[in-house]
């Protein structure tokens, strides 16, 4: 991305001024699947799936969103199919002049509801693929899921709404990896690859089993080009490296609770009782979080990996005990995209 695209001034931008630009809105976090390396302790029955908010509260959270500079959405989960009023929010999110995004299984969706969908104006669908269907299904805990999410991918193609499929590499599926890309390509799909699994937000580090090793990260990161898209080291900057979390990104998860991003789950208000604007310019975290810079980085700020790292301070937080700390997945992955850029 160039430092002087309409992307990047645009980032750049939010990132100075706090505007949360971003929003990624979990309706649900009830799923029909149970995925091995999933960060939800709801998908793997660990915990309930809690409070859902209502559409009317949801309604009223777009319009202060919108108000307060947001342009992109994400409606994800859980499955957001499973909340009947994802076509009403969706039409409601367009008019306020939001891009509309849904990030599901696809399982569940039918022609109707893809129909319904296109009118509301939802632009794209990310589905996650694990592998060819054995695979898949072994990874997701249902037989059968490979098929009901292709049948759903190839459904919201034929209706016109985008379809990217969005592949977590781990030791299951790398040797796979090629194979999806043949099918993305075949199908008409976009197509990501990201290397990164994150310890559950329970504590549970099950899922870290899964991870590649180093010397598969180096290979996925070669063949694949595996590195997390959110925060590009191609244009490495002082507020990139640190992540846009909380900055011109946040999240919302289904009871209204407001976090600087999903994979940051920090606490900072809850929207059902709470306005938008007051928790985003007040809260005491969020005000010393963007007081943060590289000379708080320790560990990184010498790194001769620095400019090639996309470390996601969700994943410190999580398995380190501070957004600010190095985190294994991040450093295996910056070294190996450090060397093949000189290699």
């Amino acid at each position: 991305m160039s430092l002087s695209s309409p992307s990047a001034r645009l980032n750049t931008l939010t990132l100075e001024r706090n505007i949360p630009v971003s929003v990624t809105i979990e309706l649900t976090r009830r799923c029909p699947l149970g995925c091995l390396h999933c960060y939800l302790p709801e998908t793997r029955g660990r915990a309930p799936a809690g409070r859902e908010l209502t559409t009317a509260q949801w309604k009223n959270i777009l319009a202060q969103m919108a108000e307060a500079g947001a342009l992109y959405l994400v409606f994800t989960g859980g499955e957001p199919l499973l909340r009947p009023d994802l076509p009403e929010l969706c039409a409601r999110a367009k008019e306020l002049n939001f891009d509309v995004r849904v990030f599901s299984t696809g399982l569940g969706l039918d022609r109707a509801l893809a129909l319904e969908l296109k009118k509301a104006g939802v632009s794209g669908f990310e589905l996650s693929f694990y592998g060819r269907p054995a695979t898949h299904d072994a990874v997701t805990g249902v037989n059968g899921s490979f098929k009901g999410s292709l049948e759903a991918a190839r459904l919201l193609k034929k209706t016109g709404i985008k379809v990217k499929m969005k592949t977590p590499l781990m030791k299951k599926n790398l040797a796979q990896a090629g194979w999806l890309k043949a099918l993305a390509a075949r199908e008409g799909f976009g197509l990501s690859f990201d290397p990164v699994l994150t310890a559950a937000n329970d504590g549970e580090t099950a899922a870290l089993a899964l991870r590649l090793s180093g010397r598969q990260l180096a290979e996925a990161v070669k063949l694949y080009g595996a590195a997390r898209s959110a925060s590009s080291p191609a244009v490495p900057s002082q507020l990139d490296f640190l992540c846009g979390a909380g900055r011109n990104v946040c999240a919302v998860g289904p009871d209204g609770e407001l976090y600087p991003c999903l994979q940051l789950p920090v606490k900072l208000g809850n929207l059902a009782t709470r306005q938008f604007a007051a928790v985003w310019k007040n809260s005491a975290w969020l005000k010393n979080w963007r007081k943060t810079g590289m000379d708080d980085l320790k560990a990184c700020v010498s790194c001769s990996d620095a400019d090639f790292c996309s470390r996601c301070p969700g994943v410190s937080l999580v398995e380190e005990g501070s957004p600010l700390a190095p985190n294994k997945t991040a450093c295996a992955i910056a070294k190996a995209m450090h060397r093949l850029a000189v290699s």
